[in-house]
């Protein structure tokens, strides 16, 4: 082929060897372009590569920290589930405290109502005493001041 061309070039026109000049040209620019893409193409997927791998750090951190925070979150749930277990049963310690208050507070106010009617029946009986012994007197005086 190289012969065909430099017969060409040697016995043809100006114009036949510029043309060869032109296709010696396109060949080498067309090498050039080849290895550029090649080249821009191998950077490409260095860059896609690159992505990937920052992406995939990045869901790493946020799964680690979404599990962080879900764990944090259910620690304190649990927390407040057992403070509520333990206030519930405060409350359930108390309200029976409460009610027995209750029951002997009625027994004893039953019983401080019976003693008050006592206490009233047995003033009733003294001011009667009393009444009588004013009356016993009276009639000394009386049966001694005729």
């Amino acid at each position: 082929m190289e012969s065909g061309i430099l017969d060409l070039l040697i016995n043809g026109s100006p114009m036949a060897a510029f043309a060869g000049f032109l296709i010696y040209l396109y060949r080498t620019q067309q090498a050039r372009m080849d290895t550029l893409v090649d080249k821009f193409q191998t950077q490409l997927e260095a860059i896609r590569k690159e992505y990937k791998d920052d992406v995939t750090e990045l869901r790493g951190r946020y799964d680690s920290v979404i599990s962080g925070q879900n764990a944090a979150r259910d620690r304190i749930k649990d927390g407040i589930e057992d403070r509520l277990k333990e206030v519930h049963t405060s409350l359930s310690t108390i309200q029976s405290g409460v009610s027995k208050l209750s029951i002997s507070q009625e027994i004893e106010k039953d019983e401080i109502t019976t003693m008050a009617r006592n206490v009233e029946v047995g003033l009733e009986i003294i001011k009667s005493m009393q009444e009588e012994a004013k009356l016993k007197e009276i009639a000394k005086h009386a049966l001694k001041n005729p």
